[in-house]
């Protein structure tokens, strides 16, 4: 590379342009080493997840159990789910206890017959965790003793399997129902419409929310904590917005 130079100086703007453009094409190369630059080839199609959750706030744990509907797509013999850092409890294949293996990021699951393509199978599991991306709690501290509790998720691009064993890949999409236990004095917003909230044991309330319209697994929301509700509506829709319960006085100015 020579270094043009004008006047007999070297020309530093330049020098600049091409010290940017090269942190460019190291800042992109360091995202497609992040995640999977390339589609994946499928051996299943996810169609539903039924996921409850629940959390303990002292650990930083997330507490699950999913159940995921697929269809196989060509003969395998086996299921295998992304899942990073959870401890898996326990697997059934069909309400029946499955054989299991987890490595560094996946969760493999074995068929123990031969399936052919279009078979469907139900898969549940039970697992905890401590995720360290995906899922994120923000809780009181000794600097801040009064801060609202807040958990949320936020699973771009591939972040989701730090806290749910699932297809945690853009090129799939999928319904869900997501059934969130949380103390009592919570808000929580998740994918699709809200179906109830009902009492739970020791004050808590277990809230269901219910996505019909399929959608891939990044974009799976969770956020749960002590916020306040505003309602308001926008061409006869209904919008609503949240706030930390001490900044309620921020949506007083929505009216």
């Amino acid at each position: 590379m020579t270094n043009r130079t004008i006047g007999g100086k070297p020309n530093k703007a330049g020098f600049a342009a091409l010290l940017g453009l090269l942190l460019v094409f190291l800042c992109a190369a360091h995202v497609l080493q992040a995640d999977e630059p390339f589609a994946r080839s499928k051996d299943y199609d996810l169609e539903h997840s039924r996921i409850s959750l629940r959390f303990d706030l002292e650990q930083k744990k997330v507490i699950g159990d999913v159940i995921h509907t697929l269809s196989i797509f060509r003969d395998t013999s086996r299921i295998s789910l992304d899942s990073a850092g959870l401890h898996i409890l326990s697997v059934t294949l069909n309400k029946t206890p499955a054989t299991f293996e987890t490595t560094g990021d996946k969760l493999n699951i074995a068929i123990p017959m031969p399936v052919k393509p279009g078979e469907k199978f139900t898969v549940e599991i039970k697992y905890e965790g401590k995720p360290t991306k995906g899922l994120y709690f923000i809780l009181p501290d000794k600097d801040y003793p009064s801060r609202p509790i807040q958990i949320w998720t936020q699973g771009e691009s591939e972040d989701t399997r730090y806290y749910l064993p699932t297809y945690d890949y853009p090129n799939d999409r999928l319904t869900t129902e997501t059934i969130l236990t949380v103390p009592a004095g919570w808000l929580t917003v998740s994918n699709g419409k809200l179906i109830s909230v009902t009492d739970a044991d020791g004050g808590l309330k277990t809230w269901t929310w219910r996505e019909s319209q399929p959608s891939s697994t990044y974009l799976f929301t969770v956020v749960a904590g002590e916020f306040v509700q505003a309602k308001d509506t926008w061409r006869k829709l209904p919008v609503d917005y949240y706030a930390p319960k001490d900044r309620g006085d921020r949506l007083a100015v929505l009216g």
